[in-house]
C-alpha cells in the first residue's frame, strides 16, 4: 500500500489576465492615425502659396477617409483563455481654427468643389473675420483633434476607451481690397 504525504507545496499560480490590457493591445494593432486635413483654402503643408480670404467660407473635411482615420476598425487580442474584441469609431473632430474659435464636426465634412462657389459647407466649416497677418509665420495654426471611442468586450468584462489623435497645419488668411476710381471724362 502506497503512502501519500502532503508537503504543503502549492500549485503554480494561474496568471490573471486583465481584459482591459488586452483591449489596449487590440487598439495598438489598429494603427489608428490622425486625419489629413482637407481645407479650402488648402493648408500651407499642402500648398505653401495658398491664401484664403476674410469673410469667405473655409470648408473642413477628412481628406484621407478610411478605417484607420475614421473607423470602424475591429481587432482582437488574446492571452491564455481570454480573448477581447475591440471596435474603434470616431465620435467627432474638433477643429481649433487658430483664431480663438473651434468647430466640432460629427461628420467627415464635405470637400469643397468649384460648383459650390461661395456657399457655406453643409456640415463642417468656418469663416475667418480677421487676417492671419499678426500671427506667427503670418498664418493661423489649425489643429484637428479626432476623438476616438473604442468599445471592447471579453473575459466577462466590457468597457469604453476614449482618446484623441491630433494633426496640425497652417492656413494663411488675407483680405481683398476693392479700389474704386472715378475717371474724369
Amino acid at each position: 500500500m502506497a503512502t501519500y504525504v502532503w508537503t504543503g507545496g502549492a500549485a503554480a499560480p494561474i496568471p490573471v489576465v486583465d481584459p482591459e490590457v488586452l483591449a489596449r493591445q487590440a487598439i495598438e494593432q489598429m494603427t489608428l492615425s490622425p486625419v489629413s486635413m482637407g481645407t479650402t483654402p488648402p493648408t500651407l503643408g499642402t500648398d505653401p502659396q495658398s491664401l484664403g480670404l476674410v469673410g469667405m467660407y473655409t470648408y473642413l473635411w477628412v481628406a484621407d477617409l478610411g478605417p484607420t482615420t475614421w473607423g470602424p476598425v475591429t481587432e482582437t487580442a488574446s492571452a491564455g483563455a481570454v480573448t477581447v474584441s475591440a471596435t474603434a469609431t470616431v465620435d467627432n473632430v474638433v477643429w481649433d481654427m487658430g483664431d480663438g474659435r473651434t468647430v466640432t464636426c460629427t461628420t467627415t465634412g464635405t470637400p469643397w468643389t468649384s460648383g459650390r462657389g461661395r456657399a457655406p459647407s453643409p456640415d463642417c466649416g468656418h469663416v475667418y473675420t480677421q487676417t492671419s497677418s499678426q500671427q506667427p509665420d503670418q498664418a493661423y495654426t489649425v489643429t484637428a483633434t479626432t476623438n476616438w471611442s473604442v468599445e471592447w468586450a471579453g473575459g466577462g468584462q466590457s468597457g469604453t476607451i476614449s482618446f484623441p489623435l491630433t494633426a496640425t497645419d497652417q492656413l494663411r488668411i488675407g483680405d481683398s481690397q476693392v479700389i474704386v476710381t472715378r475717371g474724369d471724362g
